[in-house]
């Protein structure tokens, strides 16, 4: 089987899903059927909950399946229980856009693909309790010539049991589940009594704090929780840092967002960069002081790139010269426009840097929503590897983390019909620069 990944194709790894119960199988679709497995050992809302799928090609000619791809990112689907389905319906969210061939799977007859749903946030938010859940693979469209599996009726695995416990770490710090969720309430309303709220439970408020910032690891608006919960860590000081950095080991699912989120913490305290950044951090600090240093200066945001969406580029170099690049949906060649900023404006842009810590940067999620863009920062202050930073994130985490500030005045900036992009006629250009055209 040449396209056949590992048995599981999940970014949790093989370790995650070593202790599951028994496969439960669903009835065979259009020569196709799933299964699902659960874990065994005992779950708290709040932990690492992997729930393997796995589907088995029962007829005599290959199928394509997507969702089973580990380099192709895909999104989930979650529906609660209703009426006439008392159960929780998963599925894979990406039906409404075509796919190309390197997003399925070829599973020869009789072979057997797996991956892994990361189900973590989906009962940190629904809570403790026992739930029934199925997964349901619903058709996906390919681009090209592909020919994608389609089944001729709803093709699911059977009904599974999954039982979760509470967060003890929280009850124990008298958070009950009323006080969750009004907690929880102010986080969504980005209510600024929350850090009051958290400071009355405590180290039990940094705790709850602390797990809900896992959740910047979610798609969508869901990891606005997330950012919103980290704001509130930075007010909670040196408590806030010691609950993120306990919870490391208590929510492995969401190592990313926490060693990020304890690094973010303390530089907000004040407390040095780490050793690697040190080059970095010192080089910014003398061309923000200094700004005869910035000869070597050059800034690139790639806000988008792609043949669908065009292009929009900008280019910032030390003295104050701007270059814009866009290219139009379709279209074959781009127009570059040529301008100037100040020195005010381009002492605003390297105080967003800082600002930002744009050498802590780094993307959190693994896998972005499907057509998401990946917007793109390379910073060079100087020559040389140590003064130079690239850092491509998902566009959900430019514009919700702490760099959301310095996404939004470069986008600006990137505006190429911007009517106050140019300098002021009292103003004159750089010396070293002809003047730009009338």
């Amino acid at each position: 089987m040449d396209r056949l990944p590992k048995a599981i194709a999940s970014a949790s790894g093989r370790d995650t899903l070593r202790a599951m119960t028994e496969v439960r199988w669903g009835q065979e679709v259009s020569g196709v059927r799933f299964g699902v497995r659960t874990p065994a050992r005992e779950l708290e809302a709040g932990g690492t909950i992997v729930v393997e799928v796995l589907a088995q090609n029962r007829t005599q000619a290959p199928v394509h399946l997507f969702g089973f791809q580990p380099s192709y990112p895909r999104s989930l689907r979650v529906s609660p229980p209703k009426d006439h389905r008392p159960w929780i319906r998963i599925s894979f969210g990406d039906t409404n856009v075509f796919h190309p061939p390197e997003a399925f799977v070829r599973l020869l007859p009789g072979a057997i693909v797996s991956t892994g749903l990361d189900l973590s946030f989906v009962f940190d938010r629904r809570g403790a309790g026992s739930w029934d859940l199925t997964f349901a693979y619903d058709p996906v469209r390919a681009s090209g010539r592909l020919d994608a599996w389609r089944p001729e009726s709803e093709a699911q695995t059977a009904i599974c049991e999954l039982v979760v416990t509470v967060a003890r770490s929280l009850r124990d710090a008298g958070i009950d589940e009323a006080a969750e969720l009004r907690l929880d309430e102010l986080l969504l309303r980005g209510d600024p009594d929350l850090v009051h709220h958290l400071h009355r439970y405590g180290a039990g408020g940094a705790a709850f704090a602390a797990r809900r910032v896992a959740r910047i690891l979610s798609a969508g608006g869901e990891s606005t929780l997330g950012w919103r919960a980290l704001d509130a860590l930075s007010l909670l000081g040196d408590e806030g840092i010691r609950a993120v950095h306990e919870h490391r080991t208590v929510l492995p699912h969401a190592q990313s967002a926490l060693s990020f989120a304890e690094e973010w913490l303390r530089h907000r305290r004040g407390e040095n960069a780490p050793h690697a950044h040190l080059p970095f951090v010192s080089m910014l600090e003398r061309v923000l002081a200094q700004p005869d240093q910035r000869g070597n200066f050059l800034l690139t945001w790639t806000a988008v790139d792609s043949d669908i969406h065009g292009a929009r580029r900008l280019q910032i170099f030390g003295n104050g010269e701007r270059i814009v690049t866009t290219r139009l949906p379709g279209a074959s060649v781009a127009n570059t426009r040529r301008s100037y900023l100040g020195a005010s404006q381009m002492q605003t842009v390297v105080e967003s840097l800082r600002d930002a810590a744009v050498w802590l940067l780094r993307p959190l999620r693994d896998r972005g929503l499907p057509d998401e863009p990946r917007p793109t920062l390379e910073v060079q202050l100087a020559l040389g590897e140590p003064f130079s930073r690239n850092v491509a994130l998902w566009n959900g985490e430019w514009r919700l983390g702490p760099a959301s500030t310095l996404a939004d005045l470069l986008d600006r900036l990137s505006q190429s019909a911007s009517p106050d992009s140019m300098l002021p006629p009292s103003m004159p250009p750089p010396p070293s620069l002809p003047p730009p055209p009338r």
